[in-house]
């Protein structure tokens, strides 16, 4: 393969960011900035935002407020070693032991206790051919074994929804935490300091992810669902059916050229559309004409989503 040129590569990356106008991450919490302010990408970026947030509010109702207050007291623990206040210590450790002791007895089966959920939000202003050229680009960079230039490139080629969830490991966390306190009433404060800093790195961080391309497919599936029931559509309500079938095809296209799941089911996905548009021709309507194609969009969406990324 011809080898690129520094000025070259430099070049391939400041085109192709202009080129993608990338928006993200974006934090949904305090932090949050909304990707999509602006011009909206689709006419149902307010169903999609409405969508992400019932994902959310799920996840954050299995937060559990004992291993929270497990985790404050370790915090409290560790200031009080760190000032050689043995006692303080203690109490703060018992204290964690209790919580913990309690998560268990309630579910002995629960190997992680959810304690925090945040959102980060990547999105992605760019044509399909747009993505499919910085994916060859990406591709000749690793070839060149340019892997930091590829790597700046391949960062911004998300448009997605990730749901990230940290957890207590709770046997090995409270194993840890009765070490620490053997270490404290010994008066090993450094020692102690070291173990509870190490404790504290074991989190366990999960990362579920939603893809935009395909909420907005779904919702906007939707919208041509109620179109395609009607009968008797007028002109204008044709146009918009066909519109939103379309835009429907187009979020499924940037899905598959960003790489989201399995390549293989975007062919049963074309197809599906093309069935639903030759149905819906020439005024044709009736019920249940979308709702394979949404029911293939689900279980695809779920399947990513339930394909949880962790890292410790």
């Amino acid at each position: 393969m011809k080898r690129l040129t520094s000025l070259h590569r430099a070049l391939i990356c400041l085109v192709t960011g202009l080129a993608l106008l990338l928006a993200g991450p974006a934090m949904a919490a305090e932090q949050k900035k909304d990707a999509t302010a602006g011009t909206a990408r689709t006419p149902v970026e307010k169903e999609v935002r409405s969508s992400g947030n019932k994902q959310v509010s799920k996840k954050r109702e299995a937060i559990i407020k004992e291993a929270v207050a497990a985790l404050e007291q370790t915090r409290k623990a560790l200031d009080a070693i760190e000032k050689k206040k043995k006692q303080e210590a203690l109490d703060a450790l018992a204290l964690v032991t209790g919580k913990l002791e309690i998560v268990l007895a309630r579910e002995p089966a629960l190997a992680n206790a959810p304690i925090d959920v945040r959102v980060e939000q990547y999105d992605l202003y760019a044509t399909v051919d747009a993505i499919k050229k910085a994916v060859k680009q990406v591709k000749d960079l690793l070839g060149d074994g340019e892997v930091q230039q590829a790597r700046m490139l391949l960062s911004g080629l998300a448009s997605e929804i990730d749901i990230v969830v940290t957890s207590l490991p709770l046997a090995s966390y409270a194993h840890g935490i009765k070490a620490v306190a053997k270490l404290v009433d010994d008066e090993k404060f450094q020692e102690a300091s070291d173990a509870l800093h190490e404790l504290l790195s074991t989190l366990v961080v999960t990362r579920n992810i939603i893809p935009l391309p395909i909420l907005r497919a779904e919702e906007l599936l939707k919208k041509a669902d109620k179109l395609a029931e009607t009968g008797g559509r007028t002109d204008k309500q044709n146009k918009e059916l066909a519109s939103l079938l379309d835009g429907a095809r187009d979020q499924i296209r940037m899905a598959e050229a960003l790489g989201y799941g399995d390549k293989k089911e975007y062919k049963k996905f074309y197809r599906q559309i093309k069935e639903i548009k030759k149905k819906t021709s020439g005024g044709g309507f009736g019920k249940g004409f979308i709702d394979e194609l949404k029911k293939s969009l689900h279980d695809f969406k779920e399947k990513i989503f339930n394909r949880t990324g962790k890292k410790k």
